[in-house]
């Protein structure tokens, strides 16, 4: 499994290809966002900040999973690779958690009168912000501890991820000015029309693309750090000896 996300660092193919795609599903986005959509009869043209809003949150959520999942391989696997996916994949998540709390305050400002509100989802999800700063924090601390705080950031990581459920949840567990869940709806409820649910469907596999390209990304340069560390450490190491 190491070798396989190694392996993915690494993948030429995937280095060439992936842009374009994410160029190209991008391009679909836009589109669909600001001229496909049909206009929302309520909201106006405010809602399609929408298509922008509940991808962001998808994909922070997809980041803050990989990580979750990397810091339990580090701490059973003692392996550097998944510290690096598990940090790069929380930064990606903090980007993507920041842009969708700021496309709900420019969502909710012209909806609620108010640029932000202590409402239960938009308090967990900064609460969600919060926890994986401190995850990072804690990866940057000093070096010469690096496998104590990383093992830390790794019980951070899988902590932290334990708030996305009540983020889910929150507008059905508590009062709350946030919309109900509409896309995935139960029938007897209000759902998001077909024409809207296509336009969510390609926004959010453009920004899970970009999501992942930037992951990628992200892990590579982390790796080139550490080898480069390794690489430095090691002559120095051979130089004391002479």
């Amino acid at each position: 499994m190491e070798k396989f996300f190694t392996n993915i660092v690494n993948n030429k193919v995937i280095e060439r290809i992936l842009p374009f795609l994410n160029l190209f599903m991008i391009i679909l986005f836009l589109l669909g966002a600001f001229i496909i959509a049909p206009t929302e009869v309520v909201e106006g043209e405010v809602q399609r900040i929408f298509y922008f809003h509940l991808p962001t949150a998808l994909a922070s959520y997809f980041c803050f999973g990989l990580t979750f999942l990397f810091s339990i391989l580090y701490l059973w696997k003692k392996k550097t690779i998944y510290n690096h996916w598990g940090k790069a994949s929380a930064l990606i998540g903090v980007f993507f958690t920041i842009i969708c709390l700021w496309s709900g305050m420019a969502w909710g400002k012209p909806i609620w009168g108010v640029w932000w509100t202590w409402d239960a989802r938009l308090t967990s999800t900064l609460i969600l912000l919060l926890l994986y700063i401190g995850y990072l924090l804690v990866q940057s601390l000093d070096n010469s501890s690096e496998g104590r705080t990383n093992r830390i950031a790794a019980f951070i990581g899988i902590i932290a991820f334990m708030d996305i459920p009540i983020i889910n949840m929150s507008v059905r567990w508590w009062r709350t000015l946030h919309p109900q869940p509409i896309v995935l709806a139960p029938i007897s409820e209000d759902r998001l029309p077909i024409e809207m649910l296509v336009v969510l469907l390609i926004s959010t596999i453009a920004i899970l693309l970009l999501a992942i390209w930037l992951i990628i990304i992200k892990v590579r340069i982390l790796k080139n750090e550490h080898d480069i560390k390794q690489i430095l450490s090691q002559s120095f190491n051979k130089g004391e000896k002479y």
